[in-house]
């Protein structure tokens, strides 16, 4: 896997899908070392225990055409209840054999208008949605968290139903990146990420006067 020295989008399609995979293992190894306590453990995803949000990347990881058809139909046709049903259903299933199962997983469906870096955004997020909650940090290359930030500043609308960095200018202090008009606030780009994904459990870890108003 060649070494990602600025941003995903300039290495190529490949090496995006590539590094998602990477993650995809960290993410599977991760959570096999853990215990049921901490897979039963609630996450960041309202209604959804550390072992729903693996089923929901193994999921992801797994999608066909089809699949998506079904969980589709499963959940009355509501992206959402769709998305949820799933991951819990498949949260019931032993998380050795999920972990197994997204470390094999090579392909899923990238839906039209999307930018491929969005599957990054799913394991970085969904990695922090599961681990932080039990006190484990998520490792975030910057090379991943610039393009994710990207993607979801393009799509947070569509994905997480909400606009919180609107009206704000966001600058991370770890990388090179900033977006937006608007008081700042400033932090890492991880948690930059989740406040874009609208996770305000990372307010804390947050600076500037464009806190103000939240």
């Amino acid at each position: 896997m060649p070494e990602f020295s600025a941003r995903l989008e300039s290495v190529g399609v490949e090496d995006v899908r590539q590094e998602v995979q990477r993650l995809r293992v960290q993410f599977a190894d991760r959570i096999d070392s853990l215990d049921e306590h901490a897979w039963n453990a609630a996450s960041w995803c309202e209604g959804w225990r550390m072992r729903d949000v693996l089923g929901h990347l193994v999921r992801n990881a797994e999608m066909s055409f089809r699949s998506l058809t079904m969980d589709l139909l499963r959940g009355g046709f509501r992206p959402d209840r769709s998305v949820n049903k799933a991951a819990t259903r498949l949260g019931e299933l032993p998380v050795p054999e999920l972990a197994s199962r997204l470390r094999a997983a090579e392909g899923g469906v990238h839906l039209p208008g999307l930018p491929e870096a969005m599957g990054l955004v799913d394991l970085l997020v969904h990695s922090a949605d599961a681990f932080r909650p039990v006190g484990l940090d998520v490792d975030a290359p910057p090379a991943d968290v610039g393009p994710a930030l990207d993607a979801l500043w393009k799509t947070g609308r569509i994905v997480v139903h909400a606009v919180p960095q609107a009206g704000r200018t966001l600058v991370a202090t770890d990388l090179d990146w900033s977006r937006g008009r608007g008081p700042e606030v400033r932090g890492k780009g991880m948690d930059l990420l989740l406040f874009v994904a609208n996770r305000r459990q990372v307010l804390p870890l947050l600076e500037g006067p464009g806190l103000a108003a939240l």
